[in-house]
């Protein structure tokens, strides 16, 4: 397979668009990846909104972030819940294909967020 490029303010936009999610949106322009299949990424979106949402009825916060190190996707929302389920393993496997790491930056009944970081 060729790479292609994918913008994540595109792809984003496109996931919440398809969930219907109510959900508060802030995407920096110019955040692109090289890949040559998209899918797997597709999944770990998918798979940290729902993760965020099984711990809150509040709206979710979804941002996009470029930097000189990276880029930064964090989901993230308030909750009541005293502890936070263990990140799935297949989604470190995921995300090394991007040459991204995903990690649990939320306190326990205050705000849950997931952070996943491209590194350049």
């Amino acid at each position: 397979m060729e790479k292609q490029t994918y913008d994540l303010r595109e792809l984003l936009n496109m996931i919440r668009e398809q969930k219907q999610m109510n959900a508060e949106m802030a995407l920096e322009f110019d955040c692109t990846i090289e890949t040559e299949d998209i899918r797997p990424l597709i999944k770990v979106i998918n798979y940290a909104i729902n993760y965020i949402s099984q711990l809150t009825d509040q709206t979710q916060q979804i941002t996009l972030n470029a930097s000189m190190s990276g880029i930064t996707m964090s989901f993230s929302a308030f909750t009541n819940q005293s502890a936070f389920p263990a990140i799935n393993p297949a989604v470190h496997e995921a995300l090394s294909l991007y040459n991204a790491r995903m990690s649990h930056t939320g306190q326990p009944s205050s705000h849950a967020r997931l952070l996943i970081e491209f590194n350049h």
